[in-house]
């Protein structure tokens, strides 16, 4: 079984992994196939740090057997753990080799998109919005639907950190056409830029509620702090400065314990 990686939901950020199998009676070398089975199983359960030592494990196998799948595959999945752990030095790094070793054994651009929606993820954690703005329209370029969503969703929220209300909006239509859950929650999260930029604060802190405790609900934390973010600046746009510092303590303390993980 093959192990491809996307990422899902919007994390950034980069968040969950999952996986989906490419084929049967395709060849696969085994002890890299352990390695990412084991890196996939405490990923999934928070453990990053470990993960990133078998993905990392991983990636060495796939360049030893010459495995380009492989190495694409191990590479996205290193780069996002260590992009979770905000390590973007580390992650940049990554998708440099491992893009570079796919461009020598023949992979196309096109092949090669998801890679871009990390990348700009790294740069949005960076607040280099210019940079990840760019990288987030190469990855609109993928074949693959659901890459395409995420990076008009990253984009999205890339416009609203540049009060760019012309990308903002033209993410918000992009996502209004799908009905995937996913898709709608990260929809939610743009509605309420919307909501900030027209200073409509009390609907923009209800929403905010809202999308953390639905973020929260699919263990999406890093999204979560995000929507507990927007609260607090909805909540400073109406004046309730207590509210806000109330929000604020819940986002440091998540922020805190995320920190030891």
């Amino acid at each position: 079984m093959r192990f491809h990686h996307i990422i899902v939901p919007l994390s950034l950020f980069v968040g969950s992994l999952g996986g989906c199998s490419s084929g049967s009676g395709e060849w696969e070398d085994q002890r890299y196939a352990v390695r990412m089975e084991a890196a996939d199983s405490v990923f999934n359960l928070g453990y990053v740090q470990q993960a990133q030592q078998h993905y990392a494990e991983a990636l060495d196998r796939a360049f030893l057997v010459d495995d380009s799948q492989g190495i694409h595959d191990a590479g996205f999945n290193l780069a996002t753990s260590d992009l979770r752990l905000k390590d973007y030095k580390a992650s940049l790094e990554t998708l440099r080799r491992v893009s570079d070793a796919l461009t020598v054994r023949g992979w196309t651009e096109a092949q090669q998109t998801d890679l871009h929606l990390v990348r700009a993820s790294v740069f949005y954690g960076q607040g280099q919005w210019q940079d990840a703005a760019a990288e987030a329209r190469l990855a609109r370029n993928s074949l693959d639907e659901r890459t395409r969503f995420r990076a008009y969703a990253l984009g999205g929220l890339v416009a609203a950190a540049m009060s760019d209300r012309a990308g903002l909006e033209e993410a918000i239509t992009y996502l209004t056409s799908s009905r995937d859950e996913e898709d709608q929650t990260d929809l939610k999260e743009l509605l309420i830029w919307r909501l900030i930029m027209d200073q409509n604060w009390q609907s923009a802190a209800d929403s905010a509620e809202s999308l953390a405790k639905a973020r929260r609900e699919e263990t999406d934390y890093e999204a979560m702090r995000r929507a507990l973010r927007l609260e607090v600046r909805a909540l400073r746009g109406m004046g309730r400065e207590k509210a806000a510092e109330n929000v604020l303590m819940r986002l440091r303390d998540s922020n805190r314990e995320q920190a030891k993980q």
